[in-house]
């Protein structure tokens, strides 16, 4: 991380903190800069990460599902847990449909939810020319570095957050993918102000956008459309009203979405499949 995304990350930290209480806002000011001096002697060091500048090259030649199973991703068909390997998403499957042709490109990926870095590690060698952020809660996090990766903080639960995020990165992405809180409020302010920050004919992508049915708690707004539901009534060019959507926010999105794509993973919770996965691309407009 250098030293403008630190400052980045390290003022929006205490930014959200003061929002919370006086407290939580002392205690970040040094648990947090601590936090930050220790991970900067990981990084340097490559201590607990993987620097994937150095890795084989063999793993530019591997499929996208063997790269995710690679690096315990669970986007990819299976993955591991207590060493045991159970199904997965198998997102690879339509991230290869969709994404195949930016394979050589140079292109620039935003993943929000970033977590340990697998999912990233794995779109490091599957696209060997992009430059790929990772975003996330906690940015002490990332198991994995690179020239090609940076790090920054982002809470998907503040709008204030959000747009300091949106203002402090100056390019624009020909991919994002969510996979953050799940939270319905997250995905849906996230998706109203982060999709202006995708290019023109480029992809944002919702994971597991239909896990409200399992996880009750994401959704605790009784009177709110689902992001599924929102994204079905511009598919289909009908009106809609969401209080974490403004009139601005939606127009942007109705005048500029060219397609919308709704796929279906493998994963099974209680019975019920939570892999629902939503490709919505955007308008190649002159």
């Amino acid at each position: 991380m250098d030293i403008k995304n630190f400052w980045y990350s390290y003022k929006s930290i205490l930014i959200n903190a003061l929002e919370k209480d006086f407290f939580h806002f002392f205690k970040k000011i040094f648990g947090a800069l601590y936090k930050f001096i220790i991970r900067f002697f990981k990084h340097q060091f490559s201590l607990g990460i993987t620097n994937l500048d150095n890795l084989e090259e063999s793993n530019f030649q591997l499929s996208l599902d063997k790269l995710f199973q690679k690096f315990n991703s669970d986007k990819g068909s299976n993955f591991k847990v207590n060493q045991k390997k159970i199904p997965s998403h198998n997102y690879s499957i339509f991230y290869e449909k969709y994404f195949s042709m930016y394979k050589k490109k140079t292109i620039h990926i935003l993943e929000l939810g970033s977590h340990e870095g697998r999912g990233i590690a794995s779109f490091y060698f599957f696209f060997p020319n992009a430059k790929i952020v990772g975003a996330n809660i906690n940015p002490f996090q990332m198991k994995f570095k690179s020239k090609r990766i940076d790090e920054l903080y982002i809470d998907v639960s503040s709008k204030k957050i959000i747009n300091n995020f949106s203002n402090h990165i100056h390019e624009n992405f020909d991919i994002i993918i969510d996979d953050a809180s799940h939270n319905l409020k997250d995905i849906l302010i996230t998706f109203s102000k982060l999709f202006q920050k995708l290019k023109k004919g480029g992809f944002y992508v919702i994971e597991d956008i239909n896990q409200f049915h399992v996880f009750k708690e994401l959704n605790p707004y009784k009177n709110e459309l689902t992001p599924k539901e929102i994204l079905q009534n511009i598919k289909y060019n009908k009106d809609f009203k969401s209080s974490f959507i403004s009139e601005e926010e939606k127009k942007y999105l109705v005048d500029n979405i060219a397609k919308i794509d709704f796929e279906k993973g493998q994963m099974v919770i209680n019975n019920s499949n939570v892999s629902d996965i939503v490709f919505i691309k955007k308008k190649n407009l002159l």
